[in-house]
């Protein structure tokens, strides 16, 4: 995908990252009241959260492909329905395959990616990144892009990634203490400390490999059949280097390893068929690559 095509988001989070009770109780107001979240003031009364919170919450109701708004009235997206709606899969986020999902939903959007969550997962080649060499990293890429951001603003949606995968690094409110629901997948970690861009010692963070076990191959094979129909509509095909590296690949994003992916993909002969080929390999759909069909296959 080029340049031109790819519009990221860089802001509206308002600094915060989502909180674990957010996205139920505004699925739970819209359900009431369609309009509701539009209302600063309504909102601020029904949620319990000031005005900032309420437009961060706002802002991961989409980035989480949860709902949208449209005319001031909210509703909830097929991905929010099945999962948060009436008789939803797991309203309360109470599963693991929840978090999974959710992080897979936030990462890999296509027109309007997150700028922080495109670059740190998808276009840096080392995994490891200290706060300040990050921010030179996002500074020099957005402008390559055509944006010229402000370093505050950069450092703001860098923190959000942070704080979303790690909680808050030194929470200032009991509010801030309150983790996310992505905290817990393990994808992101403190590493020591080093100096930095800045030439300040600063702490390092790496992203983590994750084992598949750890994530569930249902949630894979819906990551899979997601890349496909986001990324590859209308190929009789993808290979095995696109789907375990590409941008928005469920390797990539669900952190795994290479061999654990080719693993899954030779046990699971019922969904595809892995052909390897030289260093790529080729894989097949057995049956059509349905998102909606391997969500529910992921909470049976």
């Amino acid at each position: 995908m080029n340049a031109v095509a790819v519009r990221p988001r860089f802001s509206g989070h308002e600094t915060f990252a989502c909180r674990f009770a957010w996205l139920p109780k505004a699925v739970k107001l819209i359900g009431w009241d369609a309009a509701a979240l539009s209302d600063d003031e309504r909102s601020i009364l029904e949620l319990g959260l000031g005005k900032n919170m309420v437009r961060a919450l706002r802002f991961w109701l989409e980035a989480f492909d949860v709902a949208s708004a449209k005319s001031g009235q909210w509703e909830l997206l097929p991905f929010g329905q099945a999962v948060f709606g009436e008789g939803g899969l797991d309203p309360y986020i109470e599963r693991v395959e929840t978090q999974w999902l959710l992080h897979w939903r936030l990462s890999t959007a296509v027109q309007n990616p997150l700028f922080a969550w495109r670059h740190i997962l998808y276009r840096r080649m080392r995994v490891d990144f200290t706060r300040s060499e990050l921010l030179a990293e996002m500074r020099a890429e957005g402008e390559r892009l055509g944006f010229a951001h402000s370093d505050v603003t950069l450092l703001q949606h860098a923190d959000a990634f942070l704080h979303t995968y790690l909680g808050s690094l030194s929470p200032s409110s009991p509010e801030d203490a309150l983790d996310g629901p992505l905290v817990d997948l393990g994808i992101l970690r403190r590493l020591g400390r080093r100096r930095g861009g800045t030439e300040r010692i600063e702490p390092v963070f790496a992203l983590d490999r994750v084992p598949l076990a750890q994530i569930g191959g249902p949630v894979v094979d819906y990551a899979i059949a997601s890349y496909w129909h986001a990324r590859r509509a209308g190929e009789a095909v993808v290979t095995f280097r696109d789907l375990a590296h590409g941008e928005g690949s469920p390797g990539a994003t669900l952190r795994l390893e290479a061999e654990d992916l080719r693993d899954h993909l030779e046990r699971s002969t019922a969904q595809w068929s892995y052909r390897p080929s030289g260093d790529a390999g080729i894989v097949t759909a057995v049956v059509p690559p349905d998102p909606d069909h391997f969500l529910r296959e992921a909470y049976a």
